[in-house]
């Protein structure tokens, strides 16, 4: 079962990357590019391998098991990698496996941090298959497997399992009695609402080719450009709100969607964390805007910060709301003036803060989840009650429902595995070489599958300058983060490992 699992994951990338041929095959007939031959034969070779398990399944007639669901997802991810890496292989496109593995990692986790120097150079061929890389991983590579070919897992009870070890958030939230007709209307919600998003970025100056790459990443919240400057390049207003109101929607559960258009706005009106999102947005907005005004009048603020400040009311808003927009959905994307490391410390805490929480549950948005946030909140809170009020009695309820203690101890102990991790990562990478803070910053980025940090991560850094042992480190910290760490961790458990007879 796990073979045939596997044979179908790595037929939808040869699809993926057959789909990108062709778009290379179009800009090589009118351009001249010639990176059409590399998606070819990796797509090849990709096939091949896909036909080799299919047919070495038939061996097997079992079903997946509660430890098969782990080994599945987290090695879909890496297998995924080390094949969508080659194109950048054998186009020339990057020229090491370091690189090229980063690079197909970050796409497919939605991270968006990139090793390369100048992304304007790239064929159309290669920022497409970066722009697909993102959007397949940003709802869940095994996600669209139950969707669209449930025949897959039939016979097995684990489908739910299955979603569960992939989907990002505290639990599954099913829209139906059948996981795979959940799977349909969240990926019908994904599909929608990007072909919506390229329909609006192209009503501006965005090319149809642009219109759809940054659809593409805007939906998945991965961030991933097919200019340097990124969202800034086409210095248009409208692409930028266009840009903010696509990111805040994908932060946002994609089932509150199902119940929006479903008529079901009770179960929407009540969702605490959508409602704690997006008061979020506002009180950070204002709270930028509040720092751009007064940080002019504070001592220690340089010439060169106050020269790159957003000038006048009209630009303040749109950077500070683009900036919360961008940072706080996990996107990563840069408009005019969003180069943050020249703002200041000042604003690059409340920054960095954004990037650790992340958007809601169920969402393509990265970071701990805001939900996991109010629900630790509300622990401390009961707990300060309970040492004020010894006999009294006092519950977790979110968004009018009570929290079972399981799922509380589910939140402490990814908290528990996330502070451990950010203190073994700036252990070891510092070791590499790189500064404490540099190190530290690093591991909150690509853990919150965003990919802009500060310093040797930020704005006006190049990723290609890391240590190469630190590129591999931080690879492992972005499917840790967009598997949420047990996930990745239960496939070294020895029980994954062993078939049950």
């Amino acid at each position: 079962m796990k073979s045939r699992l596997f044979a179908v994951l790595l037929f939808i990338e040869t699809a993926a990357l057959l789909l990108t041929s062709m778009v290379a095959w179009y800009y090589h007939v009118h351009n001249g590019e010639n990176d059409y031959q590399a998606f070819l034969i990796t797509a090849a070779i990709t096939g091949g391998v896909s036909l080799l398990l299919y047919l070495a399944s038939s061996r097997w007639k079992t079903g997946i098991d509660d430890d098969d669901t782990f080994v599945v997802v987290s090695l879909s991810w890496i297998l995924y990698s080390l094949f969508g890496m080659l194109p950048f292989l054998l186009s020339g496109s990057i020229d090491n496996v370091t690189d090229a593995f980063f690079e197909t990692m970050s796409g497919f986790t939605t991270t968006g941090s990139t090793i390369m120097r100048n992304v304007d150079d790239q064929t159309h061929g290669i920022l497409f298959w970066r722009a697909i890389m993102q959007w397949l991983g940003g709802l869940g590579i095994v996600v669209f497997t139950l969707a669209f070919i449930p025949a897959v897992t039939k016979g097995s009870k684990r489908k739910s399992a299955l979603f569960a070890a992939e989907a990002p958030g505290m639990s599954v939230e099913k829209l139906s009695p059948s996981m795979h007709v959940t799977s349909r209307i969240l990926w019908a919600i994904y599909i929608l609402m990007t072909i919506l998003c390229a329909l609006m970025y192209s009503f501006g100056p965005m090319s149809l080719f642009d219109a759809v790459c940054h659809a593409f990443t805007t939906i998945s919240t991965g961030g991933y450009s097919t200019h340097q400057e990124s969202i800034a390049y086409y210095q248009s207003n409208y692409v930028e709100y266009v840009a903010i109101g696509f990111m805040i929607v994908s932060a946002i559960n994609f089932s509150m969607f199902y119940f929006l258009v479903s008529g079901r706005w009770d179960l929407l009106r009540k969702n605490e964390e959508v409602r704690v999102y997006l008061i979020s947005i506002v009180v950070l907005t204002l709270l930028f805007m509040g720092l751009f005004v007064l940080a002019p009048s504070l001592d220690g603020v340089t010439e060169q910060q106050l020269a790159s400040y957003p000038k006048g009311g009209k630009d303040v808003f749109k950077t500070s709301f683009f900036h919360v927009a961008s940072m706080l959905s996990n996107t990563g994307f840069a408009s005019q003036n969003s180069n943050y490391d020249l703002w200041g410390m000042l604003f690059i805490i409340p920054t960095l803060l954004m990037q650790i929480v992340g958007g809601c549950a169920g969402s393509a948005s990265g970071g701990i989840k805001m939900a996991r946030v109010i629900v630790i909140f509300k622990f401390i809170k009961n707990v300060l009650n309970e040492l004020i009020h010894p006999t009294g009695m006092f519950s977790l309820k979110m968004s009018g429902q009570s929290v079972d203690e399981m799922t509380v101890r589910r939140v402490c102990n990814f908290l528990s595995w996330f502070m451990l991790l950010l203190v073994l990562n700036v252990l070891v990478l510092t070791w590499t070489g790189m500064g404490l803070e540099d190190a530290c910053v690093a591991f909150l980025t690509c853990f919150s599958n965003l990919g802009l940090g500060s310093g040797a991560t930020g704005p006006s850094a190049s990723l290609a300058d890391l240590p190469s042992v630190a590129k591999w480190i931080l690879s492992a910290d972005m499917l840790l983060g967009r598997l949420e760490i047990i996930t990745v961790l239960l496939i070294f458990s020895r029980s994954s490992w062993i078939t049950n007879k």
